[in-house]
């Protein structure tokens, strides 16, 4: 008898997941949709956009690319705005960004907030809690939106990557007792590991759009012969931010100082 309520049990699972395509888990911050359908996200994050938020009664839905566009539409008596031009960023801590701009046609305000969010109707699950606050040109008050935010990124950076060139440094595999540093980007905890020619490497990483941003890096404490790479390396990505982009199976990491690394994509 329990053999058959094991296998009703694995069929109605099976059939469960089939017919959403999809089964969740709620256990991590990421988007549930983003992780399980990155091709419909992956494709705005190539046509520029960075961060998307939407909420609900009445609908709203806003989209901004950092180099400098901000779309807003709704289904409430106000004006969707579409304005290109530059974008404020403020960063009030480690939890909170507001970002800004306007036109002749009004302004708009998003204040970004790093608690997580539910969408109240489809009941899909966000890192961010967003609020928008619009003034059309003209109006006397502010029109106040709440919903829930998420920042896009290339879903291509969850892989595994071999290191092949950085500013300044001789990268020679013969001379490091791992070989070359290699790293691995795991989107879903947002985490990276690997090593750096000697010793295992790991730590947090966060991802707004093109910006990558490393926390401490964890090391272990092996000795090698040679530590210039590791070294290199370690004081490098320790809490510092890098772009980054990705062509032809490259990833290039790009900080404010000009130092840069370029990796390989492992087959």
């Amino acid at each position: 008898m329990i053999k058959y309520i094991f296998i009703a049990l694995s069929l109605l699972f099976t059939f469960g997941c089939s017919a959403s395509n999809y089964c969740t888990s709620s256990s991590d911050g990421l988007n549930d949709e983003m992780k399980l359908n990155p091709s419909k996200y992956q494709e705005k994050f190539l046509k520029g956009i960075d961060f998307i938020a939407r909420g609900n009664e009445p609908f709203w839905n806003i989209e901004i690319d950092f180099d400098g566009k901000m779309t807003f539409t709704s289904l409430a008596e106000i004006e969707n705005f579409s304005i290109e031009k530059s974008i404020k960023v403020i960063e009030k801590d480690d939890y909170v960004t507001l970002y800004q701009t306007k036109n002749d046609s009004g302004e708009i305000n998003v204040t970004v907030t790093k608690i997580d969010c539910s969408d109240n109707m489809s009941g899909e699950k966000f890192d961010y809690s967003v609020s928008v606050s619009i003034k059309q040109s003209g109006a006397n008050e502010l029109t106040i939106f709440k919903g829930c935010g998420s920042y896009l990124y290339d879903f291509r950076l969850y892989d595994i990557w071999v290191m092949k060139e950085m500013t300044g440094i001789e990268l020679d595999r013969n001379k490091l007792m791992k070989g070359l540093p290699t790293f691995e980007f795991n989107l879903t905890d947002m985490r990276f590991g690997g090593h750096a020619g000697c010793n295992n490497l790991s730590g947090t990483i966060e991802i707004k759009g093109n910006k990558i941003k490393f926390g401490s890096i964890i090391s272990t404490m092996m000795a090698c012969p040679d530590m210039t790479v590791e070294q290199a390396v370690v004081k490098a990505l320790d809490k510092n931010s890098f772009t980054y982009k990705i062509e032809k199976m490259k990833l290039t990491l790009e900080n404010e100082s000009g130092l840069i690394m370029v990796l390989q994509k492992v087959d």
